[in-house]
């Protein structure tokens, strides 16, 4: 399974100017506005205290752009070790052993993005969040950021290994079930795919966030939202 996957990611996304167009989107994300939703004493660089743990990391555009003490990247697929900058820790390892692999209360930040949409069953979604919650400190936050079917359509189904339907409702009233409090949710944030017409030159992200949330009611089809422990 983890050479199939290997192997689509690879075709959906090859090419070294592909990789440094999405890192340079992701730079900009980062600094203009989900670094505002990491607590500020993750900030202090060299501070093993404070974990930021990025799931499903894939091509490492966040966890390498985001600003923390410890950043984890946890993904399934072998090759996360090549995209992962320098003063990340990479696990090679399933989402559904996160406990196994980092034990309880072990971060302040668990951020998790367009994975949930590639799981098998509603099921493992609640398993998911479980175990973000148990990894989490309390007063962690969790961060989703995910596709909306709602706002894509038709186009959510463009991606073969998309197989669950998810609105920022269905989502917000998972990690209800599981004792989550909603800090946050942009129901239309980003555009669904960095494939999209939009520009995406690294100032116009940046201005695409600083006019948040009106930039997202005309091309939002993904939804961010911030959950508390």
């Amino acid at each position: 399974m983890e050479d199939k996957l290997q192997t689509m990611y690879n075709a959906r996304f090859s090419g070294e100017e592909v990789h440094r167009k999405r890192n340079k989107i992701w730079e900009a994300l980062c600094a203009n506005y989900f670094q505002n939703w990491i607590p500020p004493s993750i900030f202090e660089e060299g501070n093993s205290k404070t974990t930021i743990v990025d799931v499903a990391a894939g091509f490492c555009e966040f966890i390498n752009n985001i600003k923390a003490g410890n950043k984890i990247a946890i993904d399934l697929i072998p090759d996360t070790t090549k995209y992962a900058s320098g003063d990340v820790t990479v696990i090679i390892e399933s989402a559904f052993n996160l406990v196994e692999c980092l034990g309880t209360e072990a971060a302040d930040v668990v951020f998790i993005s367009n994975f949930l949409e590639h799981l098998d069953t509603k099921e493992q979604v609640s398993d998911i969040f479980a175990q973000a919650k148990l990894v989490l400190r309390t007063g962690g936050r969790l961060l989703i950021l995910q596709p909306n079917i709602k706002y894509t359509g038709g186009k959510y189904w463009d991606f073969f290994d998309h197989k669950l339907p998810l609105t920022e409702d269905s989502i917000i009233e998972c990690a209800g079930l599981h004792g989550y409090k909603t800090v946050k949710c942009v129901k239309r944030f980003l555009p669904y795919t960095t494939k999209s017409r939009f520009p995406q030159a690294k100032w116009i992200v940046a201005l695409y966030c600083k006019m948040m949330p009106l930039s997202g009611c005309f091309f939002g089809e993904q939804s961010f939202i911030v959950f508390e422990k």
